[in-house]
């Protein structure tokens, strides 16, 4: 468990997506500030309003990022949730490599080869 002044992951991660998106947001305004001069001549076309030009310089950028960002945190929403140390275990057991005879063949076990007798690990020695 988290300590009791420790945020969670998740409020973590969406506190630093905020901020990106903030300081994001506000150098794209800071930029994009030129673009909504008033007064201009000799433009070759009619001239874009301020909301048109808002959305093809900040709305899109901004856009992208939320959509990368998205993205990016989408593996983790779908894995669910982690086992951490400590906790219970909450699935269902698993046997691998189990043996031709199921439980019935490994309770007719009845002594161990020497080789576990005497150690164990990939070499069959500690």
């Amino acid at each position: 468990m988290n300590a009791p002044g420790r945020p969670r992951p998740f409020v973590r991660l969406a506190a630093a997506v905020t901020t990106a998106a903030t300081g994001g947001i506000a150098t794209l305004l800071l930029a994009a500030g030129p673009v909504a001069a008033v007064g201009e001549r000799g433009t070759p076309g009619g001239k874009l309003s301020a909301a048109e030009t808002f959305a093809i310089f900040v709305g899109a950028p901004v856009a992208a990022a939320a959509i990368i960002a998205f993205l990016v945190v989408l593996p983790s929403m779908v894995r669910g949730p982690r086992y951490r140390p400590g906790r219970s275990w909450a699935s269902a057991s698993r046997w691998f490599g189990e043996p031709a005879g199921g439980e019935v063949a490994a309770e007719a076990i009845t002594s161990l080869p020497p080789a576990t007798v005497e150690g164990g690990g990939a070499s069959a020695r500690w």
